[in-house]
This record gives structure tokens, sequence and C-alpha cells, in this order.
């Protein structure tokens, strides 16, 4: 519970930083959980599940190599900004 509570405020913040100014709703933020949650585990599982600059720096870093989905689920975001 705690990794899913983190993840959802670490991809929040991510995607926030990647690209927009706007608020996330909690759709969104559904969304891009649901979409990304795998890419998280794949590429920052050593890192802790609270929103930090560690987490925020290796999404950030992997961004090229998330799947489709969450690649799709942050660009829909972003278009919304």
């Amino acid at each position: 519970m705690l990794v899913r509570l983190g993840f959802g405020l670490l991809l929040a913040t991510a995607a926030t930083n990647a690209a927009m100014a706007a608020p996330m709703s909690d759709e969104d933020k559904a969304v891009l959980q649901q979409q990304c949650a795998g890419d998280f585990t794949t590429f920052c599982a050593g890192l802790p599940p609270e929103d930090g600059p560690e987490t925020q720096a290796c999404f950030q870093k992997n961004m090229s190599k998330l799947s489709p989905g969450c690649q799709n689920a942050i660009q829909a975001y972003k278009k919304k900004g």
C-alpha cells in the first residue's frame, strides 16, 4: 500500500515536471499509475517509493524506454496542459 501511494505521488510529480504546470486530476493520476506502474517497477524499483529527486530523475532518465502505454498516457496528459 505504501509503495502504491508513493508511486502515485512520484508519477504525478514526474509527469508534471516532464511537461506542464496544470494541476493533475484524480483521473489523470489513475491513468498514469495504471499505465506506468510496471515501468516504475522495472526502471526504478531500487529507489524509495516516496516522491523525491532520485525517483524523479530515474523516471526522466528512462522516459524513452517506457512502455508505449505509459508514454502515451504521459503525452496525453501533456496535451491537456
